[in-house]
This record gives C-alpha cells, sequence and structure tokens, in this order.
C-alpha cells in the first residue's frame, strides 16, 4: 500500500514538474518575442525622444490615443491562439485551418473600421482640451499609423496561430525581422541618412508601417511552406467564409478585446488627462507607459503560454492539467512580477535617461515628472501581472464576457475615476492620475483570481471543462 502511495506522489510530482517546464518552454521564447515586438513601439519613442521633448510629447500622445484600438485588436485576436490550441487538442484540423483563415479575414476587416476614429483622433484631441499646436504636429503621424492597422492585425494573426502550435520561433523570428527593419528605417527616414530628406514624425509613422509588412511577409511564407503548418494548407480556399468559425471567434474575442482595451484604454485617457498639466508631464507619461508596457510583456508571456496550454487541456478534457497548469501560471507569474518591481526601482534613473536628450531644453522637468511615475509603476507590477494571468486563464477555457465587465468597472471606475478625484479633488496632480491606476488594477486582480479559482473549483466537482 505504501510503495502504491509513494507511486502515486511521484507521479503527481513529475506532472506538476513537466508542466512547469512546458510552460517555461513556451514563455521564454514567446516573452522575448513579446519584448521584441513591443520593441517596435519602444524605438519609435526612443527615436522621437532623439528629435525632441516636442516630439516625444505629440508623437507619445498620439501612440496613447491609437493603442487601445490596437489592444482591442489584439485582445480579440489573440483567442485565435486558445480556439487553434482547443482544436489541436481535439485532433480537428479543419477547423484549426479555418479559424486561422477567418482569423486574417476578420483583422483586415477590423483593421480598416478602426483606422476611421483613429484619423478622427485630430479634431477629438483639440476638443479633449489638447494643445492644437501638438496635435497638429502629430496629425500626418495619426493617419499613416491608421492605414498601417490592417498590417499590425495581420501580424498579430500570423504570431498567435504559429504560437498555438507550440512554435514561438515563428513568431520571434517576424519580431527579429520586423525590429531590425523599424531600428534602420527610423534612422533612414525620421533623421534623415544616404540622401533620404529628414521627415521627423512621419519617417517614424512609415518606418513602421513598413516593419510590419516585411515582418507579417516573413511569418506568412514560414507558415505557408514549413511543418507543421503547411500541413492543413493554411492558405487555402482564402475567399471562402467560414461564418460559424468568424462568429465565434467574435463572439469569444470582442468581450476579450474590451477587457484588453479598457485597461490600455484607462493609460490613453491617463495621457490625455496629463496633457492638463502640459508638455513635460505628457513626455513623462509616454516614458513611463512605455516602460510600464515592456515590463508587462514578461507576464504577458507567461500569460499567453497558459492560454495556449490550458486551451490544449481544455480541448481534451484533462481537468486535472487544466488545474495544475493554472496554479503553476499564477505562481510564476507572482515570481516574475515581484523581481521586475525591484529592478524598476533600482534603476528607474537610468531608464529614464535613455529616453532624452541631455541637452534638452525639458530634460529636468520631465525627470522630475517620470520618477515618481516609475516608482508608481514599480509597485502595481506584482497586480498587473496576476490579473493578465487570470484573464488568460479563463480566456483558455473561453470565459471572457463577464472578466471583460470586471475589467471595464475596475479600470475605468476604480482606476479612472479613482485618479481623477485624487489629481484634481485631492490635490495630487499627476501623481494621483498614476495611483489611480494602480488602484485599477489591483481591483481587477483580485476580483479575476477570485474568479478563476472559482472555476477550478467547480471543475473538481463537475469533473469536466465546460468551454464558453
Amino acid at each position: 500500500m505504501s510503495l502504491k502511495k509513494s507511486g502515486f506522489v511521484n507521479t503527481v510530482n513529475v506532472n506538476w514538474k513537466l508542466d512547469f517546464y512546458s510552460l517555461i518552454r513556451l514563455a521564454i521564447p514567446l516573452g522575448i518575442a513579446q519584448l521584441i515586438s513591443i520593441g517596435i513601439m519602444t524605438s519609435d519613442i526612443w527615436a522621437m525622444g532623439r528629435l525632441g521633448s516636442f516630439d516625444l510629447a505629440a508623437g507619445g500622445l498620439a501612440i496613447r490615443y491609437y493603442q487601445p484600438f490596437y489592444f482591442f485588436a489584439l485582445g480579440m485576436l489573440v483567442v485565435i491562439s486558445s480556439l487553434t490550441s482547443q482544436a489541436l487538442g481535439a485532433g480537428d484540423m479543419t477547423s484549426v485551418r479555418r479559424v486561422f483563415r477567418q482569423g486574417m479575414t476578420v483583422s483586415i476587416a477590423f483593421g480598416l473600421i478602426l483606422a476611421l476614429p483613429i484619423i478622427s483622433g485630430i479634431w477629438l484631441l483639440p476638443a479633449l482640451g489638447q494643445d492644437e499646436i501638438l496635435v497638429n504636429h502629430a496629425a500626418p503621424f495619426l493617419v499613416i499609423s491608421a492605414f498601417t492597422l490592417p498590417l499590425m492585425f495581420l501580424f498579430l494573426v500570423m504570431r498567435f496561430f504559429s504560437a498555438a502550435y507550440g512554435k514561438p520561433y515563428v513568431q520571434l523570428l517576424g519580431a527579429i525581422i520586423a525590429l531590425s527593419c523599424n531600428l534602420v528605417g527610423n534612422e533612414l527616414l525620421a533623421f534623415g541618412f544616404l540622401g533620404v530628406p529628414e521627415l521627423g514624425l512621419v519617417g517614424i509613422a512609415l518606418s513602421t508601417a513598413m516593419c510590419f509588412f516585411i515582418g507579417t511577409s516573413s511569418m506568412a511564407l514560414i507558415i505557408g511552406f514549413r511543418a507543421p503548418f503547411n500541413q492543413i494548407q493554411p492558405f487555402r480556399r482564402l475567399w471562402v467564409m467560414d461564418w460559424q468559425i468568424t462568429k465565434k471567434i467574435l463572439k469569444v474575442g470582442t468581450p476579450n478585446g474590451v477587457m484588453v482595451m479598457s485597461e490600455t484604454g484607462m493609460f490613453a485617457v491617463a495621457s490625455i488627462m496629463m496633457g492638463v498639466f502640459g508638455t513635460a508631464a505628457l513626455a513623462a507619461t509616454a516614458i513611463a507607459t512605455q516602460l510600464a508596457g515592456i515590463c508587462f510583456m514578461i507576464p504577458l508571456s507567461i500569460a499567453q503560454a497558459s492560454a495556449i496550454l490550458i486551451g490544449r487541456a481544455a480541448g481534451s478534457q484533462d481537468t486535472k492539467k487544466v488545474a495544475r497548469m493554472s496554479i503553476i501560471s499564477l505562481g510564476l507569474g507572482i515570481a516574475v512580477t515581484s523581481v521586475m518591481t525591484v529592478l524598476i526601482y533600482l534603476f528607474h534613473l537610468p531608464l529614464i535617461d535613455i529616453f532624452l536628450r541631455q541637452d534638452d531644453p525639458l530634460l529636468q522637468a520631465v525627470t522630475n515628472f517620470a520618477i515618481p511615475f516609475l516608482l508608481i509603476t514599480a509597485l502595481f507590477q506584482l497586480v498587473d501581472g496576476t490579473q493578465a494571468i487570470a484573464a488568460s486563464i479563463l480566456r483558455g477555457i473561453n470565459d471572457t464576457a463577464i472578466p471583460a465587465m470586471i475589467g471595464f468597472i475596475c479600470f475605468w471606475g476604480g482606476g479612472l475615476f479613482t485618479g481623477y478625484l485624487l489629481a484634481f479633488k485631492v490635490g495630487l496632480g499627476p501623481n494621483g492620475i498614476w495611483f489611480g491606476l494602480a488602484c485599477g488594477l489591483t481591483l481587477a486582480s483580485i476580483i479575476l483570481t477570485a474568479r478563476c479559482f472559482r472555476f477550478l473549483s467547480k471543475m473538481k466537482v463537475s469533473k469536466k471543462v465546460v468551454l464558453g
């Protein structure tokens, strides 16, 4: 009896170790790819800072304005990983191909639709109290970025589809190619080089468009010609619509897109609120939000890996694996974000200096704003990572509608409204806005984590995974 019990315990321990290592093996290359992908936007912010604080404030405002639309699509399209994983787990290769095909169709359609509200920012931002000179300077950048959206969204589809196969090298290679092209393009087009005229912000926008075109094309070639992707003939009959799959992508993906948009929208509106405090505060916000985004890529990679692995386990009705992966993902996320908190706290000044010219007339003013912003950013790393991983666990079983509502209430009610009160009513100024963001993320983390454990408890009783 004791031998049997000992064997059972050893088997359980082995399963936990195997699941931990499988999460690590997938999350690390995904994390590298995520960091390289956000490196495209970071290289743009870096180039803007080298142009000057005025360009950084104008370009940063434009990026924060269109980011919620981009992240809505990211949140919607990331379910392609979960749906593909579930189909792979069930051995349904026809559905795998159709999820990919309809994902591309949805991405192009939404890219064209969302271009319109982004262009309208040229007129909307001044109406929201932003400096009209600043907005006019950013207007060409906004227009070019709007028509780059279909390429950005196709780039996301290629990433999420290939990751569902457990082949992160595809998006890693695509991201490296795109970032390399953007770094070279920014130097050529923004600053002028080898006879190319200096185009400033316009050059940065054009460079970004070209880098997404090249990065997307490179991943499409791999998916089209290399195993295991080519076995399903991914680009076969692209013109055929599968409305059932499209409906499922929209049904599961739209609430998740709303949730992701709620969080990024919180940061975007915070940037608009920050515009009231002047150019230096706005430039500091661009730096702090970009550094927060870079740090967020690490727990986000754990979240994406967990959604893929949980989705595959859910597709095969492996309840024990779903439970193990959920606990492991949350634990790993807490450990990693704790390290990020310490690193930001220790190195906040060198991080700020990366984005600023030492001869910039607003250098000291921007730095004075950015220091407390980054220290508050360090504080909310733990809860930001936890809420992202909790949401991904729920996304792995297609539970997105209620989490979207939770996210919207927490981010806009608990985050923005609290930030508004602290900044303009209590008198904390710009720092109050950032404290509000921390409150919203904390509230979302608590509620979404509780929902995860409620799902795990119900699954343990029913002994089956109920997919939304």
